[in-house]
């Protein structure tokens, strides 16, 4: 269908139709840039969770719509006709109800959105509760009293959240067979909303990743690069952190770190500082100075991985996290991180982060993936996910769907852990004495 739309295409041109020099243009370009980008979509975003929905002619819309405008191509004034209402319920973060997206009837031709006729809305009172096509609930701040009056069987009522089910503010039991999308960081959700994401680049590298011996070739190659991402760091380990208290024992955990590798913590946690007027210069020094960076979550849940580990991944820095879920092996590149959970006592990770210390040849081998993968952040990803949002309720097909259990998706299947430490001192081959921990589910406590 889109070559026949192609070889109409090139007919509009040769026939110069009541156009002017320009429309004709135009159109004889789309014609061939669209035929090249129909023979590559398919390899250009193979690791990216929201482009392997999009059609081919979800990209044509959204090429239109950014390049010559909604008005010229029929089709697009044909859904321009078709408006969505999209109404945020209450308050994503504290005073702002824009929802990382904004409010309006632009923002998603703004932002690029493959179908972008959606209007958002925080006003409550602008329509009737029963004619808006989706209602955004935040999680955190849901109360069974302030609620909808009425409801239509065509809406669409989304549960949103950013944060994991670790920190309880309300009970989900109330929940029950209400909501009809999730949209989350978790990749099991109808919308997903993570907060940052990696896109392979360079599809030939495919079958080396699943054979040994082909990605130790890979592995190998960086030897042969010129620059030394070790060079000027003078630093080990470094943490950003705030927030004192987590229930992932994770301050527990550096405590006992520091104890056999230096460890400098920035912030209200720490005696360093870093001014966050510029968050940028302060990823700049970490790059520069540093060779680890603790990437460690207040919770450890299935799929919570922040901004915490996809903003170091921008950088020459090898990120440490403690992954229980084995979510990272399924969004980061192989050998791109430490995980700290492999090590069974704090000693043999601190003793291992020694040994990059002193070899960098080993060191940069957690920089192959480089020139092969890019890093997408939580801007990127907000763009993403409302984009499919007003995709979905244009899409007639969908079909309908309730969730009957919201504790036992959101709390239940988190399947959210804690790690304790034995605290017992054990004797090593170096003679000095380690922290071993185990882990176990981590206890429901309500907050707020």
């Amino acid at each position: 269908m889109n070559r026949n739309r192609l070889r109409n295409s090139s007919r509009f041109c040769r026939e110069g139709a009541a156009l002017s020099l320009l429309s004709i243009t135009l159109t004889c370009f789309l014609g061939l840039f669209w035929l090249n980008r129909i023979s590559h979509l398919a390899s250009d975003c193979p690791n990216d969770f929201n482009c392997q929905k999009q059609s081919v002619s979800s990209f044509r819309i959204n090429f239109l719509g950014n390049v010559l405008g909604a008005g010229i191509n029929q089709r697009n004034k044909q859904l321009a006709g078709n408006w969505k209402t999209i109404l945020f319920w209450n308050e994503a973060h504290p005073g702002n109800k824009t929802f990382d997206i904004g409010t309006g009837k632009d923002i998603f031709l703004k932002a690029g959105c493959p179908v972008w006729q959606c209007e958002t809305t925080a006003n409550r009172s602008r329509l009737p509760d029963e004619t808006y096509d989706a209602v955004v609930f935040n999680q955190r701040k849901w109360d069974p009293l302030d609620l909808p009056a009425k409801r239509s069987p065509h809406q669409r009522y989304i549960f949103w959240s950013r944060e994991s089910p670790g920190w309880r503010y309300v009970n989900t039991n109330s929940m029950a067979e209400f909501f009809n999308w999730t949209m989350t960081y978790r990749w099991d959700s109808d919308i997903i909303y993570p907060y940052g994401w990696i896109t392979l680049t360079d599809p030939t590298i495919v079958t080396k990743l699943t054979d040994t011996q082909g990605f130790q070739q890979l592995i190998a190659e960086t030897q042969l690069d010129t620059v030394n991402f070790a060079t000027g760091k003078t630093k080990k380990v470094a943490w950003f952190v705030s927030n004192c208290k987590s229930l992932s024992a994770r301050n527990e955990y550096v405590d006992r770190l520091k104890t056999f590798i230096d460890v400098d913590i920035y912030g209200r946690c720490g005696t360093m500082r870093c001014s966050r007027t510029d968050p940028e210069l302060c990823h700049e020094m970490l790059e520069r100075d540093y060779k680890f960076y603790l990437s460690l979550e207040n919770t450890l849940c299935e799929d919570y991985v922040t901004e915490k580990f996809f903003d170091q991944m921008r950088y020459h820095i090898v990120p440490i996290v403690f992954d229980l879920h084995g979510h990272h092996a399924r969004m980061a590149p192989p050998h791109s991180y430490i995980n700290a959970a492999d090590y069974q006592s704090v000693g043999d990770l601190a003793d291992y982060l020694n040994l990059l210390d002193g070899n960098d040849t080993l060191y940069n081998e957690y920089f192959w993936w480089k020139k092969h993968y890019v890093t997408h952040d939580n801007n990127e990803a907000a763009k993403h996910s409302m984009c499919e949002l007003c995709r979905m309720i244009h899409d007639p097909a969908k079909p309908e769907k309730i969730y009957k259990d919201m504790k036992n998706w959101w709390d239940i299947q988190a399947t959210c852990q804690t790690i304790t430490f034995s605290d017992e001192y054990e004797i090593n081959n170096e003679t000095h004495a380690e922290h071993t921990w185990e882990a176990k589910p981590m206890l429901i406590r309500w907050f707020g």
